[in-house]
């Protein structure tokens, strides 16, 4: 599947000689929530940020699995010419980048994961509140962003969850529309997000950094991350919840050149 992708070009003159960085977002994200990430983490380095399968930019499939997104990845960087990347995925991003490091040891040079653990996955009550409140809204009947914001606020109390919401509307002819396949992603989401591992193990070098106000990520998880990732170095980033790169973004870059 050609997924849509935005590429940030590394600024230095060597930048050709350096590995290519691709960050892969989280459930219900999209490319443009990590602009501000990726152009600070060009300097030295090409950044890819695709749209994965029925999000963004990119198609929309009635398939979606953590080993389809893996293998959209694998030819997004064929067609790139990205023979080698370091992955960073955040929440489902990071069950994508970790089965893309356990499956393809040789297209990986370094995985960061953002918070996210090798737990079976459960989508949570916003997750659910958030499918609800889309499946229930009839934005194609809606003349402006902000009658459609004024429904979201309706039903939902958070302020980050509808801004997040909102990105996810596109405009054609005069009509709005969900550019999220929430329909597939209801239907398959904990269905086909499966367990990342049988024996697999990815030898190379690892960063998980979790949230220090985040669940996502327990002490109880550490020991079952290094059985599989055994070079892993784990970050907490204290004050931060699940969305730690937008909650703490100084401490994310830092840690993440500190590791690059």
């Amino acid at each position: 599947m050609k997924l849509y992708k935005k590429i940030i070009e590394a600024q230095c003159e060597q930048a050709d000689v350096k590995t290519d960085l691709i960050i892969i977002h989280g459930l219900f994200g999209m490319s443009d929530n990590w602009i501000s990430i990726g152009k600070q983490l060009s300097e030295e380095r090409r950044v890819i940020i695709p749209d994965l399968r029925n999000h963004g930019r990119s198609p929309h499939s009635e398939e979606f699995s953590v080993d389809i997104m893996v293998e959209d990845i694998i030819e997004l960087m064929d067609h790139l010419n990205s023979p080698k990347a370091i992955i960073l995925g955040h929440s489902m991003g990071g069950r994508v980048g970790m089965r893309l490091a356990l499956l393809h040891q040789n297209r990986v040079k370094k995985i960061i994961v953002a918070d996210m653990s090798m737990r079976p996955p459960k989508l949570r009550a916003e997750h659910w509140l958030i499918f609800q409140t889309m499946k229930d809204a009839p934005i194609e009947k809606m003349k402006s962003y902000k009658e459609i914001e004024s429904f979201l606020r309706k039903h939902i109390t958070s302020q980050r969850l509808v801004l997040f919401i909102l990105k996810n509307i596109s405009k054609t002819n005069g009509v709005y529309s969900w550019k999220l396949n929430f329909k597939t992603l209801i239907n398959s989401f904990e269905k086909e997000i499966s367990p990342l591992v049988k024996n697999e193990v990815y030898d190379g070098p690892a960063l998980f950094i979790r949230g220090g106000k985040s669940d996502y990520i327990l002490d109880e998880d550490i020991d079952k991350i290094n059985e599989h990732f055994p070079l892993t170095i784990l970050e907490t980033i204290d004050g931060a919840g699940h969305w730690l790169h937008a909650d703490k973004p100084k401490d994310f870059i830092h840690l993440v050149k500190s590791f690059l």
